[in-house]
Parts: C-alpha cells; structure tokens; sequence
C-alpha cells in the first residue's frame, strides 16, 4: 500500500509539473533593443541579460581533433537530424542521389514537401498552444514633415493590423494593447513591446511524442517496403 502511494505521488507530481506553465518573457525598447527571460517557477533558464563570464585562454593541445572530423561529424548529426524529421530524402548527398534514382525528381519533390506540410503542421500545432498572458506594443510614428509623417503612420499600420489577425488565429490573448499613433512632435518612428508568453511543457512533450511515432512510422513502412 505505501508503495502504492509513492507511485501515485510521484505520477501526481509528474503531472503538476507537466501542467505548470514555462514562462517565456519577451521586451523591445529603442534604447535596450531586444531582451528576453525564459522561467519555469523559481528558475531562470535562459535570460539575456546574464553577464557572460570571460572564457578564459584554452592552452593549446597537442591532441587536437582534426577541422575535416568536426565537420563530417557535424554532417553526420545534420543528417541524422533531417532523417529524424522525415526528411531522410535531401538529408545527405548520398541519399538524394538514391531518391532522385528510385523515384525520379517529381516523385522526390512530392514526398519532400509532404513530410515537410507535416511537419509545419506538428510545429502549427505546437504554436497554437501557446498564450499570450499579456501583449503589450507601442509604435509612434513621426517625420520632420507632417505629410511624410502621415503616409509613414498609414504604412506602418498597414503592416501591422494584418499580422495581428494572423497571430489571432493561432495564438491565444488574455490581455492585448495595441497602440499606435501619429506624433507630430518627434522625427522618426519609435516602437516598444512588452509581453509574456505560457506554455506547458505537457505540449512540448505531447511534439516531441509526435515527432517520435512519425519517424517510427515512417521507418516501419520502409521496411515494409523493402520486404515487399
């Protein structure tokens, strides 16, 4: 019985952490640029404002790995990666002269662009999940004339509206402020952002699941396919 309920413990903290929200932080301003911090409860995984530390001077090896090693050990990995990703076709070389020999060029390209619709899908799909806690963007448009100012504040609200509604359809808002203005009083265009972006590791998992039974399917209908 206590085993029992260690078990089930451990499963109920599993899930607590799986459903518990990794917290992406993101900020532009004119002045500090860029910055961004990703926090998972109390821990700061990643931050862009950590003071790097100086590496210090490597001495030099006598027993140093060859600059054509790294690079075909980096093919290889690159490879490894598009055969895991469905996309075992162009991963090498190799494989897209077999590919092109096997099934001809228009074959090649259809199977090509099918693995990778999927797989914008799964990565769609993933997008979808995330949610905006809030969404904060301020654009202010200015010109040294008032007329140039105007079309600039027309052309930026152009570019701007249509990809809001795009993000509407595949990111979720609790809170959004957009705000942009015409103001005559400076000479050039300012923006600033400020917003928190959620998502749950369950939906990291649930991808990489996915990612996973495909390449497993995929593998299991070439088999079937050489048995033939």
């Amino acid at each position: 019985m206590l085993a029992l309920c260690i078990i089930l413990a451990i499963l109920a903290l599993i899930a607590l952490l799986l459903v518990l929200p990794l917290r992406i932080y993101l900020k532009y301003t004119a002045e500090q640029g860029f910055a961004y911090r990703v926090k998972y409860l109390f821990l700061t995984l990643a931050d862009s404002a950590a003071v790097k530390k100086p590496k210090k001077a490597k001495k030099p090896s006598a027993q140093k790995r060859p600059a054509a090693n790294k690079k075909k050990s980096d093919s290889r990995a690159v490879e490894k990666l598009l055969n895991f990703l469905g996309l075992e076709d162009i991963s090498s070389k190799i494989n897209i002269k077999r590919a092109l020999n096997e099934k001809g060029l228009i074959e090649t390209v259809r199977d090509v662009s099918a693995a990778v619709r999927e797989l914008l899908s799964q990565i769609g799909g993933l997008v979808r999940k995330s949610v905006f806690k809030h969404f904060d963007l301020k654009i202010a448009v200015g010109d040294s004339d008032a007329a140039d100012a105007a079309f600039h504040y027309g052309t930026v609200c152009a570019a701007v509206y249509p990809l809001l509604t795009l993000l509407d359809g595949t990111v979720k808002f609790e809170k959004r402020t957009v705000d942009i203005q015409c103001d005559f009083s400076q000479e050039q265009i300012t923006a600033a952002f400020d917003g928190q972006l959620n998502y749950r590791p369950l939906h990291f998992v649930h991808f990489l699941f996915g990612l996973i039974w495909r390449y497993i399917k995929q593998n299991t209908q070439k088999r079937g396919t050489l048995n033939e």
